[in-house]
């Protein structure tokens, strides 16, 4: 079949050939990584188990699981029968690279950046530590992201020009995406409402349909989950007026201070009059803003605020018992970056209030109803904000643009979210897959149930243990520290957690074996 001159025949020629060959030599880079990932983390164990199921011809989904699922379980599937359950964090891998040549694409189309800066842009989402972090394993944000861009991407194709293949492509993924996790449904009902304020027909007719023939799709004929049905949108949480702002307050400073170098208002008015009212916006805006924010109100009191994946220790810290080990400048670190988001988020609200009419609707309406939502899940985690990665680009550029002092500042601040990236993902990987592959160790050596084994979060959900009576414990805490593995422990062994430039300090991890 002949390519035609549509958007698929061009993704093949030159223009694009920059988006390639970063894409490729990213999947090159990373690939050593993902290859050494043997381990379970946070929930993928119950997509690990889904897939394993898939792979005998049983698609029904585990009772646990919350996300839809099935677009990533029938690739996951298609892949471990190729090469491997264990080989599913390449394809994760690969998956995430998609991701950004498809934002390359998007950018390069659709906000003419060129592709020098469309390359740019779209490594400050790749190298986002919110997407970084689901690059290793199999959970389902950056699978998600990848379907949710194609449905964005052939959208904005269907209403620039039109056609039926485009058109076709946008339902198709959407459907894909939803198939993934449910908030897919925010971008027809995003299109829907922004179509309404513009009076525009066919784009209401067509949204119309697609929110309609999805919503009836997922109400009566998917086979809905226990965990689904328990994890219902919590609307009480609307009348908790300081939880709502924080959490929404929080997320910006927390976006912000991730794409903080695009989000740089530059302001070219000539005239005091202009410059006193956008100092004097921008004073008020941080005053305000800064001045009901309770962080505590949704999980940490510290930057960066909320829990789960991005901790002020790593890459989900929290998996393995204790108190975690600090990196050098930590603190610092910290404090400077959690500033100068505040001070750019409100001179940016400023800008953006002068350059009012300049903001696409499309992307603020999206945005605000997938703040909405988040507000009323059960529990609000920080990895549900990378699907507002790429939004809030679009929305970004839309106002500012991408100028030369932004490609000058991107550049730095991508060689230090390299870096900070390097150091919580090795970090990350080496502590888990030490207490994975030492917990399958101790099962073996000492004829142990693996329920008797305290190792991550995901071995203690995969290997569940009701009455808690652990013989072996993993944790960062010493026994100096925690009193209890002092006296009712022998220390059997004390990892330390080194690679190349490392700048954790006492980076120990402590197994710990109960006295009968």
């Amino acid at each position: 079949m002949q390519l035609k001159n549509g958007l698929l025949s061009k993704i093949v020629k030159s223009r694009y050939s920059a988006g390639a060959a970063v894409s490729l030599f990213l999947f090159l880079l990373m690939l050593p990584l993902s290859i050494k990932i043997d381990f379970m983390q946070n929930d993928d164990w119950v997509y690990y188990g889904m897939v394993e199921s898939f792979m005998k011809l049983d698609f029904r989904l585990d009772p646990l699981s919350a996300p839809t699922f099935y677009t990533q379980g029938v690739l996951g599937t298609l892949f471990a029968w190729l090469f491997g359950l264990e080989s599913l964090p390449v394809l994760t891998l690969f998956i995430s690279v998609l991701c950004f040549f498809v934002l390359y694409v998007i950018l390069l189309r659709h906000f003419d950046l060129g592709r020098f800066g469309s390359v740019l842009v779209s490594l400050l989402m790749f190298f986002n530590p919110l997407f970084i972090y689901s690059v290793w394993g199999f959970m389902t944000e950056n699978y998600f992201l990848f379907f949710m861009l194609l449905s964005i991407l052939f959208y904005l194709e269907t209403v620039k020009t039109g056609g039926r293949k485009n058109t076709l492509l946008y339902v198709l993924f959407i459907f894909l995406a939803l198939n993934i996790r449910q908030v897919a449904l925010v971008l027809p009902l995003s299109a829907l409402v922004y179509a309404l304020f513009k009076r525009e027909k066919s784009q209401i007719l067509l949204n119309l349909g697609v929110l309609a023939g999805l919503g009836v799709y997922y109400v009566l004929l998917f086979p809905v989950t226990a965990e689904m049905m328990e994890k219902s949108l919590q609307f009480h949480h609307l009348k908790n007026t300081p939880y709502v702002y924080s959490l929404i307050y929080g997320s910006f400073i927390l976006m912000t201070a991730l794409l903080l170098p695009i989000l740089i208002p530059v302001f070219k008015e000539k005239k005091k009059l202009k410059w006193a009212l956008f100092l004097g916006l921008a004073l008020a805006a941080y005053i305000l803003l800064n001045r009901y924010f309770q962080p505590q109100k949704v999980s940490w009191g510290e930057f960066p605020y909320f829990e789960n994946t991005l901790e002020r220790k790593g890459f989900y810290p929290r998996g393995v018992l204790g108190t975690k080990y600090y990196f050098k400048y930590m603190f610092d670190l910290y404090r400077h970056w959690d500033s100068a988001a505040k001070i750019v988020l409100s001179a940016f609200v400023a800008y953006a209030l002068l350059k009012f009419k300049k903001i696409n609707g499309l992307w603020a309406v999206f945005t605000i109803i997938y703040m909405g939502v988040m507000t009323v899940t059960e529990t609000y985690y920080d990895r549900y904000l990378v699907i507002l990665i790429p939004v809030l680009i679009f929305l970004i550029l839309g106002i500012d643009g991408f100028k030369l002092i932004h490609k000058i500042l991107v550049i730095p601040f991508l060689g230090f979210l390299i870096f900070y990236n390097y150091q919580l993902s090795m970090d990350f990987i080496l502590v888990n897959k030490y207490i994975w592959n030492k917990s399958e160790e101790l099962v073996v050596a000492y004829d142990k149930e693996p329920r008797r084994v305290q190792g991550t979060n995901a071995w203690r959900l995969k290997y569940l243990n009701e009455r808690r009576n652990y013989v072996f414990d993993f944790t960062y805490d010493s026994p100096e520290i925690n009193k209890p593995y002092r006296d009712l422990y022998t220390t059997e062994e004390v990892k330390k957690i080194e690679f190349p430039g490392s700048l954790w300090v006492r980076p120990n991890i402590y197994l710990y074996q109960k006295i009968d």
